[in-house]
């Protein structure tokens, strides 16, 4: 089931890793890892963790991780939650520097969020491998769990016809375009929505969920 934090809707799989980590971070010293597909809604869950009313008497920063490696210099004195956006993109000993840097700071715990490449860059160092207390990943939805997306940010009276009884058709079309990335997905059905608006019967079928797809990616042409 899809629950609602403030605006957001999070999926079943980012309500998991929304809980692991924010259950990690409390813990001083804690290194937690946040990996998963582009799209999947990691920065999301940052943002969400930033302002975490459970957390507002800890200070707590978002940042890039070249903003981080760029904005932390040394002797200089992290937040207590130091959660690092893109950590994928760190160059070889990059992350062993800023963990290090942080967790010289007792109270100091870390969230490195990023996609597959993070892994990488974490099993080739053996210091913060070490350093690591919790993994949580987030993956594409499955075929069910984009349905429900759906239900929640598309009106079924939008969708296949004026009298359909379900989503199933273009729900079907969105997830396979998407590849289940739920950025894609939302980002699919608020144009379907907007089109369908634009009618005197608001509805939307497959054909222009694929009409869609080939306008805004010229590889689908």
């Amino acid at each position: 089931m899809i629950a609602r934090h403030a605006s957001v809707s999070l999926l079943p799989a980012q309500q998991s890793a929304l809980a692991k980590i924010a259950c990690a971070v409390v813990r001083p010293g804690a290194v937690a890892l946040l990996c998963g597909p582009h799209g999947t809604g990691k920065t999301t869950l940052l943002t969400m963790l930033a302002a975490d009313e459970r957390l507002r008497d800890r200070s707590v920063d978002r940042r890039d991780f070249d903003v981080w490696d760029a904005a932390t210099a040394p002797g200089a004195e992290p937040p207590d939650i130091v959660l690092v956006d893109d950590a994928h993109l760190a160059p070889d000993g990059g992350l062993a520097r800023l963990v290090v840097r942080c967790l010289r700071r007792p109270a100091t715990s870390v969230v490195l969020a990023g996609e597959g490449r993070l892994l990488s860059l974490v099993a080739r160092d053996i210091r913060v491998e070490q350093a690591v207390t919790l993994r949580a990943s987030l993956r594409p939805c499955s075929a069910a769990e984009s349905r429900e997306l759906l239900d929640a940010v598309l009106p079924l009276e939008t969708c296949s016809r004026p009298d359909a009884t379900d989503h199933d058709p273009v729900a079907r079309a969105i997830h396979e375009i998407a590849a289940g990335i739920p950025a894609d997905i939302i980002r699919l059905a608020g144009l379907a929505g907007m089109v369908a608006a634009s009618r005197p019967t608001p509805h939307i079928g497959v054909d222009d969920i694929e009409a869609l797809h080939r306008r805004l990616s010229p590889r689908a042409a």
